[in-house]
């Protein structure tokens, strides 16, 4: 039994140390000699300029959509919480008014009451469309700038990433 536990254990530490840990490029095609004068060519060279700036291009162009798109679900976040916002106190005043309207005579709700609620559902309602508005605005420069990278040869996810 010890034999065959050693074996598993010396199989699994061969297993982990041959893994690869990285998929990122560390060496790039052309690699300067010491003597910096001597490389096999200079469109090989050029070439691997063209490719790097085009990455680099790429690399600025996604940090950019990154930072909006963060934008755009924050807004979106803060959006989903105001509606349920909205919702719950609409729900609290559905539950309260057909309770009003159960007891005979005017009820436990006074005109004070009511209009302080309806004041306040107003205001939640007025705090969301003002959040769709600005979360819309957003949605829109983030489509603007995916055109713009679509049109400078590069493509990004529509729509959310998550669904």
């Amino acid at each position: 039994m010890p034999k065959a536990l050693f074996f598993v254990l010396v199989t699994l530490c061969a297993v982990i140390a041959c893994r690869t840990t990285s998929n990122l490029p560390t060496e790039s095609k052309v690699e300067p000699n010491r003597d910096g004068f001597i490389h096999g060519s200079i469109d090989d060279i050029n070439q691997a300029i063209e490719v790097n700036q085009k990455q680099g291009r790429a690399l600025a162009y996604e940090s950019e959509w990154l930072k909006l798109r963060a934008q755009v679900v924050d807004a979106e976040k803060y959006v989903s919480e105001c509606r349920a916002s909205e919702l719950t106190l609409a729900g609290q005043m559905a539950k309260f008014g057909s309770m009003d309207q159960r007891i005979p005579g005017e009820g436990f709700i006074n005109a004070e009451q009511r209009v302080r609620w309806n004041a306040q559902l107003e205001m939640k309602k007025k705090a969301r469309v003002t959040a769709e508005a600005r979360a819309n605005l957003l949605r829109r420069d983030l489509e603007d700038l995916r055109i713009e990278i679509g049109q400078a040869g590069f493509s990004v996810p529509s729509g959310p990433m998550v669904r």
